[in-house]
């Protein structure tokens, strides 16, 4: 009782200032919610026959929040605070910390103010933390490229990586919008957790080697003469441990930033936009390899195997072009595009590999060439009645590819969205298939409305492709979705309540 009159008594003078005309000038929004996943095969994850069990155990409270202190000024702060649900210990005395027990953590996606229509009525600025999307189409954006991904759940493949930005927005005509953006420093895209085992290794129950992470050698005769090297050793006296990958991040230096330009019409039933963006790419793209082999000092008649590996974040200039159409002369179907050319900083990837101090093999290659490239999205959506909606896109080149030796591969979005009993149970069926190899994500999902703001959602996220490698020393031949990097297939119920 006592802690509360203190904070009645605290806020007492900011609540005597609070006039009606300050609190209506603020809005606070937000929202609850409650995800449970369960792990619904077990050959995938860091070790087979380890699923069948609570993956995600997850509360989330959402605040956004908007005060407009005067008509041209708008201040913004989106924030999150997460609890894992899933405790996080190994050892006695981690038991005496709440955060090992209890794991949390505050999250701010944007904290950025807009001044609208300052010093000149056709100019906008906004400084500050925030998130930001260029593009047309739905969540496959090329000519996006201002945010990295928050891959750290992959079924929440919308969320971005904040960062610090300026904006600048023009209008010179109703029509036309000028939009200027300078990033100072740069940030990679967050990765799951399961994207490590893109680097690990696989073994059999008797714990013999049965392949390794495929460098990625353009020449064939490199990667048969590394094959046939490791080849004639037992693959049951190999102690290859799991790689060390490092990660080279740029320098914070002005030649580092990033910064971009787009100029957007709006010509009727057409939005149409050109861009421009000079950064560097947000995923890592493989630079060098070092293998250290030699005898075993702890376990006689083995051979120890110590890789480490570099990951870069190459330059890029994007120039982008993307649209949206209603077509009023066909049943008002939706149809949007964007295509973005690349011109990408050529990565060399090297590689060596040591017996003992002995140099046994080295191997240079071009991981991804000069060369200008491409990557599309067109797509098309109609509503056929009230109850049935209907999305569907060709992707050329996924978030994380760059065209180096894995390539762009190509990819076919599908999604139908179904209404019933007033709109209050809604199932929404989605699917993306990887043509190229194969592999796919299936996403079914029943939501059911139970008033107003509050909702239930049921469903599976399901990975579908082989698992283990066709040709171990392909780099290209790993399966997209199918490996095990990609993470475990998944059921999940959830909980949200918004106001």
């Amino acid at each position: 009782m006592g802690k509360v009159t203190l904070a009645v008594a605290l806020l007492a003078p900011a609540l005597a200032l609070a006039t009606p005309d300050w609190v209506e000038r603020l809005s606070l929004s937000g929202t609850i919610s409650s995800d449970i996943r369960f792990n619904v095969e077990d050959y995938r994850g860091p070790i087979k026959g380890e699923g069948f069990n609570f993956a995600v155990n997850r509360n989330d409270l959402t605040l956004h929040a908007e005060f407009t202190p005067v008509e041209q000024v708008i201040a913004v702060v989106d924030a999150r605070l997460r609890f894992y649900g899933l405790s996080d210990f190994d050892a006695l005395p981690q038991l005496s910390n709440r955060a090992r027990i209890d794991p949390f953590n505050v999250e701010l996606d944007q904290a950025y103010v807009a001044v609208r229509g300052v010093p000149f009525s056709w100019l906008d600025l906004k400084i500050g933390r925030m998130v930001q999307t260029w593009g047309s189409a739905d969540l496959f954006n090329p000519v996006d490229n201002l945010n990295a991904r928050d891959f750290f759940d992959p079924m929440d493949y919308a969320r971005k990586v904040p960062n610090q930005m300026i904006e600048v927005s023009v209008y010179p005509k109703s029509w036309l919008t000028i939009t200027g953006v300078f990033i100072p420093t740069f940030k990679p895209s967050q990765l799951p957790p399961s994207a490590v085992l893109g680097f690990a290794v696989n073994r059999d129950k008797a714990g013999c080697l049965l392949d390794a992470p495929a460098p990625p050698l353009r020449d064939p005769n490199d990667g048969a003469q590394l094959a046939d090297t490791f080849g004639s050793i037992d693959p049951c006296s190999l102690n290859f441990a799991d790689p060390e990958v490092r990660a080279l991040a740029p320098a914070t230096t002005f030649a580092n930033a990033q910064a971009a330009v787009r100029a957007q019409l709006s010509l009727g039933e057409l939005e149409i936009a050109g861009s421009y963006y000079y950064g560097r790419f947000t995923f890592p793209v493989a630079y060098t390899a070092i293998a250290n082999t030699g005898p075993s000092s702890t376990q006689p008649g083995k051979v120890d195997v110590a890789y480490i590996a570099e990951v870069i974040y190459p330059r890029m200039q994007v120039a982008g072009l993307d649209f949206s159409y209603s077509a009023p002369w066909l049943l008002d179907i939706g149809i949007v595009g964007e295509i973005a050319l690349i011109f990408p900083e050529q990565v060399n990837f090297g590689m060596r590999a040591y017996l003992g101090s002995a140099k046994i093999l080295e191997f240079s290659s071009v991981n991804v060439p000069a060369d200008p490239f491409i990557k599309a999205t067109l797509g098309v959506d109609y509503t056929f009645t009230k109850w049935l909606y209907v999305n569907a896109m060709f992707v050329h080149g996924f978030f994380d590819e760059f065209n180096d030796l894995y390539g762009l591969h190509n990819y076919v979005v599908f999604a139908a969205e179904l209404k019933f009993w007033n709109d209050n149970l809604q199932l929404r069926l989605s699917m993306l298939q990887d043509v190229t190899d194969g592999s796919s994500v299936g996403n079914p999902q029943l939501t059911w409305i139970v008033v107003p703001g509050v909702e239930v959602l049921a469903g599976l996220f399901l990975f579908g492709g082989h698992t283990v490698s066709p040709n171990p020393i392909d780099y290209a031949a790993r399966s997209k979705f199918g490996q095990r990097a990609a993470g475990r297939s998944q059921a999940f119920v959830k909980a949200r309540f918004t106001w």
